[in-house]
Parts: structure tokens; sequence; C-alpha cells
């Protein structure tokens, strides 16, 4: 059902260790995210919003972690496991399959050396049993869920080739 919760945080506290000193990043974050919605965090440059999706991803530099808090994701079947305590071997099975984040600054995030369609068909190589053919029209879906225009065409493009708005 559309409300169930996939995602929750609760009293998020992230730190980060900065030289003689430990500074505290996000104090208390709390929010959740409901089956079949989207989810916005807003606020200025600063605030915040890429350290928790860092925090949920488990994907903070070395002198950052979670302080405190609590991050549970609920799956498809409705497990629930709290990200904060999870393994490095159980978050990297659930980014790409069941989790993913769209970084920032994409023409950093992207390889200049490989096509748009072969860097997104990667993620489904190591997360899922889709064949070559089979990848290549669900990377094509996905262009296309995005708005990409042309996206047949555009699936064998580098990433210097996209105008800015498609980056």
């Amino acid at each position: 059902p559309l409300s169930e919760s996939v995602l929750d945080v609760r009293n998020l506290r992230v730190r980060f260790k900065a030289h003689r000193s430990t500074v505290t990043a996000l104090r208390d974050v709390s929010f959740t995210l409901h089956a079949g919605r989207t989810l916005a965090l807003v606020g200025e440059s600063g605030s915040g919003k890429s350290v928790s999706s860092l925090a949920i991803m488990g994907l903070l530099p070395k002198n950052g972690s979670v302080s405190g808090g609590a991050i549970t994701y609920r799956d498809r079947s409705g497990r629930s496991a709290d990200l904060t305590t999870a393994s490095e071997a159980d978050m990297r099975a659930l980014r790409g399959a069941e989790i993913a984040m769209i970084f920032q600054e994409p023409m950093s995030s992207l390889n200049p050396l490989f096509t748009i369609g072969d860097q997104i068909g990667e993620m489904l190589l190591l997360h899922t049993d889709l064949d070559a053919r089979a990848r290549r029209q669900r990377v094509l879906d996905m262009l296309e869920l995005v708005e990409i225009p042309a996206a047949a065409s555009r699936i064998d493009n580098y990433p210097h080739e996209l105008s800015g708005g498609m980056r």
C-alpha cells in the first residue's frame, strides 16, 4: 500500500572529525518516505541535505559517522533493517538494487570514457540477472522515465555529448 513507509529516519545525528575537534553536521533530523511517494529534502547550501543522503546510503567519508538516531529501511517483502548498523556487505547489496542516489554533480559522477547506456547498464549488470538485451531495454526505459529527449539515440552518447539539462 502507498501508506507504508519504506524509509524512516529518526533523530539522525552525524559528526565529522576535523583536526582536533568534532563537528556535528546533523542534529536530530527526522523524516519518513512512504511507498510510491516522492520526498524532497530542501534547504540552503550546507544545511545537511547531502550529508543526510550519504548517511542513508552508508557513504559518509572516513572522518564522518552516524553518532545517533536510526535509519530504518523496509524492503518490498516488509523486512526492516537499521541502516546505521548494517554491515558494509549488506549495504553493498542494497545500493543499486534497492536504494540509489543521484549525485548533485553528474559530470563528476559519470565516467567520460563510457557511454551513458553502459554506465547505467553496469548497475543492472551488478544487481540483476537481466541479459544484455533486457538490460539495454531497461536502460532505455529509465532514460525515457526521466524524459531524456530521443532516449534511443542518447543511450550510446558519452556524458560530454549531453546538454547541461540532460546531465
